[in-house]
């Protein structure tokens, strides 16, 4: 385990520890563990967006068995996607900046999801949503440093990159990327602490390119 992902791990687990002292986390086994199905939406002409992170369990601090390690990636993954879902691909578009709200963080405690609504350029598509008419995935990944005790998730670091093109006005190549910071709940995972950043790269604006005139054709009258 490289030395930035065990600090990383070490916070995470001094922030849980603080927690289930003042009793604002319900921290459970359940995390490693598959969820139940969720209904599935209602069919749509035109299918929309979506992501679906490869998941993929890097590093564990603790004792957690390898039988498991998919299980317990694919869940932190399912909350992740959540968010990625909610806040930068999902949704119509265009659409006033006002339209993210808390529904934006979903999996997110409410601490975080109040430090979050004040990073909105970064935490979401807020800033950039009225200027793009849609969003194609082009990659996502979600890599997991796991903490584990007598072979039960207590917390995670889920390291996420999600790129997207976006269309319309502001066509451009955008780049999500950082680290969420998350503990098992009774039937899922929850974020409580992230380190995100969004890059955008513009597309060349052809009207800016400069033009070619026809070469002489050497004739001679």
């Amino acid at each position: 385990m490289t030395s930035s992902s065990t600090r990383r791990l070490s916070r995470v687990a001094t922030a849980l520890t603080a927690a289930a002292l003042s009793s604002t986390l319900a921290l459970t086994g359940c995390g490693g563990e598959p969820d139940k199905k969720a209904a599935s939406p209602s069919p749509s002409p035109t299918p929309a967006a979506t992501v679906k992170s490869a998941a993929k369990l890097v590093h564990v601090q603790g004792r957690f068995p390898k039988s498991r390690h998919q299980a317990v990636s694919t869940n932190v993954a399912k909350v992740v996607d959540r968010w990625l879902q909610a806040a930068y691909v999902g949704g119509d578009y265009p659409r006033a900046t006002s339209t993210f709200t808390a529904k934006s963080f979903p999996g997110f405690s409410k601490v975080t999801i109040a430090q979050a609504g004040k990073q909105m350029t970064q935490m979401s598509n807020a800033t950039i949503a009225p200027h793009i008419d849609g969003v194609e995935v082009v990659a996502s990944d979600v890599h997991v440093d796991l903490l584990a005790n007598n072979n039960y998730p207590v917390g995670a670091v889920a390291r996420v990159r999600l790129v997207y093109d976006t269309t319309g006005d502001r066509e451009s190549r955008q780049t999500v990327r950082g680290t969420l910071d998350m503990v098992p709940t009774k039937t899922s995972w929850a974020v409580f602490g992230f380190n995100i950043t969004r890059e955008e790269k513009l597309a060349p604006d052809p009207s800016s390119a400069p033009s070619t005139s026809p070469s002489p054709s050497g004739d001679k009258s």
